[in-house]
């Protein structure tokens, strides 16, 4: 649970001065809460959940609003079909993604790509 939270690198290990990683509770339980409502979104035709299929690859929370990066282009040889999904499907991912974590209570979400940096639409009616 919460592999994206693993210890992270500090800048004196790299050569560069110590900056601490610290995560308020509250963050994290937010964390916890995106991470589980995302476990609960199957891919559709494929018996897995975006996290445990590495489709989701990292949160982060800026200004009150929780970013969800996603291996949309599925460039990452352990996603073995993210690279077959097509629009339509992720079209009805997001959009699931997005009522699950609702039901969480993360109402503020923006999904992107993990490679690109691009925001990901989607019809939210689906």
């Amino acid at each position: 649970m919460l592999r994206w939270l693993t210890r992270r690198i500090s800048r004196r290990e790299r050569g560069g001065s110590e900056r601490a990683y610290n995560y308020s509770p509250e963050v994290l339980e937010l964390f916890r809460r995106a991470e589980e409502a995302l476990s609960r979104v199957e891919v559709p035709g494929y018996d897995m959940d975006l996290v445990s299929a590495g489709v989701v690859k990292r949160l982060r929370l800026s200004n009150g609003r929780l970013i969800v990066f996603l291996d949309y282009y599925g460039t990452d040889p352990s996603c073995f079909f993210c690279r077959f999904i097509n629009q339509a499907m992720w079209n009805t991912i997001l959009s699931k993604a997005s009522k699950e974590l609702a039901k969480a209570g993360i109402e503020n979400v923006e999904f992107v790509d993990y490679y690109t940096g691009l925001r990901l639409e989607y019809n939210k009616e689906w």
